[in-house]
């Protein structure tokens, strides 16, 4: 284990504790010894599917199926009406097929599985959704006692909400926005966190969560081999994703896997205007991400006013020779429209891809013919939730 900020060795006490941020205060990364994984691989992942694919690149072994037999293997499908309007050749990644319909299931899978070998009984973190749902439904299957979700105030009630209680979740609500939310977790269990008897699996808290989403780039390599995408555009909240797809061919580059000939992906993290912390970083040439007030979004995953792992985010961007792209809401909502229009799967964080992807396009960034993979990281379910509680009559009615 490294941290992240220094590249300092952090010691792990052999996992006979769940490992948390360093001693500075900084994410963790999990470093391997990849000439050893190369070797036992001889080339080539398992044939088994899923996440159980990729063990050997990740810091827990011996996953049951019952437990993440449905999460990961997720396809790559072509969008032909949006590449022909874009003239370029479009692809999604659509992580809707993971059990609670989102790219989360990656992590927190993982996160959790390393927390439990590592001596943790429970778990908790601060949630706008996804992740808490994610957290719920994986606690439930591993037989431990209910997540503790905490969610802004103005999610009680709401769909995902729902979806942590079905799950068994013990939900809390605290706060404006995910930021305050998480305050007030650690406010209110700070003794049973300091304890131990709660671990903290807020995004970039433990190193798990980093290394399932990592998963996402092992199987892009899989599925384009050395034709990568000229393009990944990523909806950063926190980025654990960003920095993961990365950090996958960062490790098959130095497995030899990936030769130095492979032209690896441009990144792109994008924001909406009124929560654009990575964007506002970037472009100020910074080495950390500053946060800011958000002014919210309809895109929930992106409404996330810092960065714990900024200092990843940027450099990825630029070692990929990137960029980051913020765009306005009334274009996210107008390409949420056009998503469903073409019958191309993907929540208001994907809309906010296609919204940006057309500025791009429009400002010579993306150039006619160069492929463009978007991480469509959950399905509408949710986007069509706020478009029924929000819409007038149906047409034609």
């Amino acid at each position: 284990m490294t941290d992240s900020l220094t590249g300092d060795a952090v010691p792990t006490g052999g996992f006979t504790r769940p490992v948390g941020l360093s001693p500075r205060g900084a994410p963790v990364e999990v470093t391997y010894d990849l000439e050893a994984v190369d070797s036992v691989l001889g080339g080539a992942f398992p044939a088994v599917g899923g996440l159980r694919r990729y063990e050997a690149l990740l810091p827990v072994g011996g996953l049951p199926p019952a437990f993440v037999g449905d999460v990961g293997g997720t396809p790559v499908i072509p969008a032909p009406a949006l590449s022909e309007e874009l003239e370029v050749d479009l692809a999604m990644k659509v992580e809707a097929g993971n059990p609670t319909g989102s790219f989360k299931d990656r992590g927190l899978a993982v996160g959790l599985a390393l927390g439990v070998a590592s001596g943790a009984a429970r778990f908790c973190l601060p949630t706008q959704g996804n992740a808490g749902v994610a957290a719920a439904l994986f606690s439930s299957r591993l037989g431990l006692p209910p997540a503790v979700v905490y969610m802004p105030r103005g999610y009680e009630g709401g769909v995902y909400h729902r979806a942590c209680a079905l799950y068994g979740g013990e939900v809390h609500f605290s706060g404006p926005n995910i930021a305050a939310a998480g305050k007030a977790m650690r406010d209110e269990l700070a003794g049973p966190l300091s304890e131990g008897r709660y671990v903290d699996v807020s995004t970039f808290f433990e190193p798990g969560r980093l290394e399932g989403k990592k998963t996402m780039g092992l199987e892009i390599w899989e599925e384009y081999g050395e034709a990568l995408p000229q393009w990944i555009l990523y909806p950063t909240g926190g980025g654990t994703g960003l920095v993961g797809i990365w950090k996958a061919f960062t490790e098959l580059r130095e497995m030899g896997w990936m030769g130095p000939e492979v032209q690896r992906p441009r990144m792109v993290a994008v924001q909406s205007e009124n929560c654009a912390p990575v964007v506002r970083s970037f472009e100020a040439g910074l080495d950390h991400v500053e946060p800011v007030v958000s002014q919210g979004t309809v895109a929930d995953g992106l409404d996330v006013p810092g960065a714990i792992m900024g200092h990843a985010m940027l450099r990825v961007l630029r070692e990929s020779g990137g960029t980051a792209a913020a765009v306005a809401e009334a274009d996210i909502s107008a390409a949420y429209a056009d998503l469903g229009r073409t019958g191309t799967p993907g929540g208001y964080e994907t809309a906010a891809l296609l919204a940006a992807l057309r500025n791009l396009r429009r400002e010579g960034v993306v150039a006619r013919g160069e492929s463009v993979l978007l991480i469509a990281t959950s399905g509408p379910a949710v986007g069509l939730s706020h478009a029924v509680a929000t819409a007038g009559p149906v047409p034609g009615r």
